[in-house]
């Protein structure tokens, strides 16, 4: 199994989780995951623009990560109903927000496949990626609460409960139970 999708998504996986618990103080304020499949190279190099945002900002490796970016995975796959997101469809970003009472998932579908030779992706700030992006910025610029709420295009899931480290604890235990 060395070297799948599969495995490749199992160990990244097991490394978001390890990040997620070994995780102290406040850290970060929100979790970007790309779900995606190796096809969808639009997805690929939104996930490098978030990730060059994010590394400007000190996030860590739990705080930013892609699934299926070696070909569709049963880790992807599991991903979805895991974090309670059943009608997401991939690809896709999941915007991740840990509150004392749960967490809250902003969700957008992501453009699938390239882009032809000679186009560039569109993403203007109506665009839902690039103005969560934008928001999430601000809020580290002006050292203030994040919040996705007003952004358009943004869905909202609010699931009680459980911390970020636990629900994909639980989806990792899934994962590698078959």
């Amino acid at each position: 199994m060395a070297g799948t999708p599969d495995s490749h998504d199992l160990d990244k996986l097991t490394r978001w989780h390890e990040g997620l618990t070994s995780a102290r103080g406040k850290g970060f304020p929100i979790c970007a995951l790309f779900l995606a499949s190796g096809e969808d190279i639009r997805a690929h190099d939104i996930f490098r623009i978030y990730r060059i945002a994010f590394e400007k900002s000190d996030a860590g490796f739990h705080d930013l990560v892609i699934f299926g970016q070696h070909g569709m995975s049963t880790t992807c796959a599991a991903l979805i109903p895991g974090l309670g997101l059943t009608n997401l469809q991939t690809p896709a970003l999941v915007l991740i927000t840990s509150l004392e009472t749960g967490l809250v998932f902003h969700t957008t579908g992501l453009p699938g496949g390239a882009l032809r030779e000679g186009q560039s992706e569109e993403d203007g700030r109506g665009v839902p990626w690039r103005a969560g992006l934008d928001a999430i910025r601000r809020g580290l610029d002006e050292v203030s609460e994040i919040s996705l709420d007003g952004v358009d295009g943004l869905e909202k899931t609010v699931v009680q409960g459980e911390t970020l480290a636990e629900e994909v604890g639980r989806v990792k235990n899934q994962v590698e139970a078959g």
